[in-house]
């Protein structure tokens, strides 16, 4: 149980600190568990605003309850445009924009390479190196042409 919030009393300000409370969740998890640690944060909010004047209270309390509100609806405001983006994006897609920089043209050498890579005279390392580009690179490449074949054959 956390301990009681220690009050510095100045002659203008006042300092409440508390002891500091995580509270932590999963969406997959029960409810109740964070259910809980939001009503031992209460407490301890409840226990620190006790020791006040009942007017300064109010209004620490009135601050916190409209700072909590604010973070709500922020957070819903979020949620809302991850949620607008997502659909855009999926729109943009159906309607076949294309996403990040274009892919560079394959390198003139690409098709006799590809060729003699395919029926074994070459190996792919080989094969990069004469069209002067790196074996990953040589794979996608391969990749888009195949890709570039199923589109003109479909």
């Amino acid at each position: 149980m956390p301990s009681k919030p220690k009050i510095q009393r100045a002659e203008a300000a006042r300092v409440i600190s508390c002891n500091a409370i995580k509270v932590r969740f999963s969406p997959d998890e029960d409810q109740s568990e964070l259910q809980a640690q939001l009503q031992s944060l209460a407490k301890e909010i409840a226990a620190g605003l006790s020791d006040l004047e009942p007017e300064e209270g109010k209004a620490l309390l009135g601050s916190f309850v409209s700072a909590l509100f604010l973070s709500i609806a922020e957070e819903e405001r979020r949620e809302m445009r991850r949620q607008r983006q997502a659909e855009g994006i999926a729109a943009a897609k159906a309607r076949g924009v294309h996403f990040g920089p274009q892919p560079k043209p394959l390198p003139e050498k690409f098709p006799e390479c590809y060729k003699a890579w395919q029926d074994g005279e070459i190996t792919h390392t080989q094969a990069a190196e004469m069209c002067g580009i790196s074996r990953k690179a040589f794979y996608r490449a391969i990749t888009r042409m195949k890709q570039a074949e199923d589109c003109a054959a479909g």
